[in-house]
């Protein structure tokens, strides 16, 4: 893209200023805005560098961003409010179509810049077979059609006979006929056409008026009348994406088939890939140091960590075989065996020397997925052995302590920590590094 182009990629509640952070630092991203579960940004990238995005979950190119629209007691007020967004500027569609063939490399081509496993590139690879898309493309407009007549509701963007007086555009004549009727000019769009479906989500007090399919027929209709596109529920060569609520209003295209989250050298996931690199850059990581996970589970964090920081050296722990058994499988498939280490052991009484690690990083279980009630002291134990075996140059680089007179005393009994643990947004960002803004200093 020659000047830059504008995206939106969403994230997990609570890691959209890990994203923003993210952004700026690897892509030089500008114009950085997010909302709840959304980060929008202007940046100058190739495919191959927006897919190294790690705290995002999918990534799109935006073609509409608005505020929340007016809410009114009338369906079809609001659905010529929706219309009037989404195809205001047919322009823009275009221009942002073109940026999108452009960013997958390869006109029509499904699995574009996507690396998919083998089995997904099967699978596209027969969906693509033209006579199978042929079938499949005459059988949704026969399912338009039945439906068109029936008013009955389906699934995705459907032609409803009842949307504002949209007429019954079930075929390609009687579509082209009612955008006449309508006053309304199609967009010269012989290079653009494909097929296409609409995936709506909407919440808040648009919710309360309109379904996520009615806003996806008006739009759907809105497109095929603007363009001349054909609607395809099953296999679309375009998804577009809706979200409406009581924020904000966004439009876009995905840009890749599979979200950023699904990362191809972890094998079996564990805890959120997302989750995970963020609590890794939370603890500063450089070159040369020594890094442990002693609750690794199937090792998701310090897959991020090592990937991500490579010129590191990782030690994961756990209690169950069965757990040391994926992470060390996955591990394998990540090509990192050379850079960590895994070991069986009770994060309680680790067979490790003291002060023999720069950071400690860790998803410790707090009571909700993983219940620990019947060991009230595991949590301040488990800290306290934490800061066993951290170097005192690490305990001192983080020390917030001030020399003000205030009181310190073990970071284990901090309240703060209490309130981290359960802090839902993260899991659990319990590591000595996450847990070291406090100090060991009493809060006020």
């Amino acid at each position: 893209m020659a000047a830059g182009g504008r995206f939106f990629c969403t994230a997990g509640r609570g890691l959209e200023p890990f994203l923003a952070r993210e952004l700026r630092a690897r892509l030089g991203a500008t114009e950085v805005d997010y909302v709840a579960g959304k980060v929008f940004f202007t940046a100058d990238a190739e495919p191959s560098e927006l897919k190294k995005i790690k705290s995002g979950e999918r990534l799109f190119l935006l073609i509409k961003k608005h505020g929340p629209l007016p809410v009114s007691g009338h369906k079809g007020k609001m659905l010529h409010e929706i219309r009037s967004l989404v195809i205001e500027e047919p322009k823009d569609w275009l221009d942002v179509i073109a940026a999108w063939k452009n960013l997958r490399g390869c006109e029509g081509k499904k699995d574009g810049v996507s690396q998919e496993n083998p089995s997904s590139c099967k699978r596209k690879s027969e969906e693509m077979d033209v006579v199978t898309k042929r079938q499949k493309t005459e059988q949704v407009r026969e399912i338009v059609s039945e439906e068109c007549q029936a008013g009955a509701e389906e699934n995705g963007v459907v032609l409803d006979r009842k949307s504002d007086e949209e007429g019954q555009p079930g075929t390609e004549a009687s579509l082209e006929d009612s955008s006449k009727s309508s006053g309304e000019k199609p967009v010269d769009n012989e290079k653009h056409s494909f097929s296409f479906r609409v995936s709506c989500r909407c919440s808040g007090a648009i919710a309360k008026i309109l379904t996520s399919q009615e806003i996806g027929r008006a739009i759907g209709i809105a497109l095929m009348k603007q363009f001349r596109w054909r609607a395809d529920l099953r296999n679309p060569d375009l998804e577009i994406f809706v979200h409406l609520n009581d924020i904000h209003s966004a439009v876009g295209i995905p840009l890749f088939s599979l979200p950023l989250a699904n990362r191809e050298y972890i094998k079996t996931a564990g805890l959120r890939s997302t989750i995970a690199w963020a609590m890794a850059s939370l603890a500063e990581i450089s070159a040369g140091d020594f890094v442990l996970d002693p609750m690794c589970g199937l090792g998701t964090i310090l897959l991020e960590a090592a990937t991500e920081w490579p010129v590191t050296f990782y030690w994961g722990t756990d209690i169950s075989d069965s757990q040391l058994e994926g992470a060390g499988v996955n591990i394998k498939t990540a090509g990192l065996v050379d850079k960590i280490e895994l070991l069986k052991a009770s994060v309680k009484a680790l067979p490790l020397p003291a002060e023999s690690f720069d950071a400690v990083v860790s998803d410790i279980p707090f009571g909700k997925k993983f219940k620990i009630t019947k060991d009230v002291r595991f949590l301040p134990d488990t800290l306290q052995e934490m800061e066993r075996y951290l170097l005192p140059a690490c305990l001192g680089r983080r020390d917030l302590r001030r020399e003000n007179g205030e009181r310190h005393f073990p970071f284990w009994q901090c309240p703060a920590i209490i309130q981290l643990a359960t802090w839902s947004s993260f899991r659990c960002l319990l590591s000595y590094l996450t847990l070291s803004f406090c100090g060991g200093v009493k809060p006020s």
